[in-house]
């Protein structure tokens, strides 16, 4: 199954020290070009140091461009489309998503597929989500809503 990555979520996981979590993760992961531009050109450009990480993270996976579209939300919903599921962090652009019939993973999501699918253990996978939580990707309460799916 493909999923398409949105900018919100290379940056939660370049900020939580989590990016090898795209390698491991089940799914065929898509990135939008748009979302290259965005995340790599642009952060690099910006002196951003997680732009150069997330550079080599992404740089095995697919890269499709979204044709004709004015934002890199719309570039995510249109590759979304093709293939049913977007993995963001961004609240807005997932209940978009959830809205157009569009599969709606968070960060976090990932990393629980990652523990479900034997690619990490249970404690790499709590660790994890603690790192997004400390670097305030995710609540409190998601925090603990996430733990309870790794028992």
């Amino acid at each position: 199954m493909k999923a398409v990555l949105d900018s919100s979520t290379l940056i939660s996981l370049a900020w939580s020290g989590l990016l090898d979590m795209l390698r491991r993760c089940p799914l065929d992961l898509v990135v939008p070009s748009e979302v290259r531009q965005e995340t790599v050109v642009e952060g690099l450009a910006r002196g951003h140091p997680d732009a150069a990480a997330i550079e080599v993270a992404v740089a095995p996976l697919e890269s499709v461009a979204a044709h004709e579209t004015s934002s890199v939300d719309e570039a995510v919903l249109h590759l979304g489309r093709t293939v049913g599921l977007v993995c963001t962090n961004d609240v807005a652009l997932g209940r978009r998503a959830a809205n157009l019939g569009i599969g709606w993973l968070r960060t976090a999501d990932l990393v629980v597929l990652c523990v479900r699918s034997g690619r990490i253990s249970p404690e790499r996978g709590s660790a994890s989500l603690q790192a997004l939580r400390s670097t305030g990707r995710i609540t409190e309460n998601l925090l603990d809503d996430y733990l309870k799916e790794l028992k």
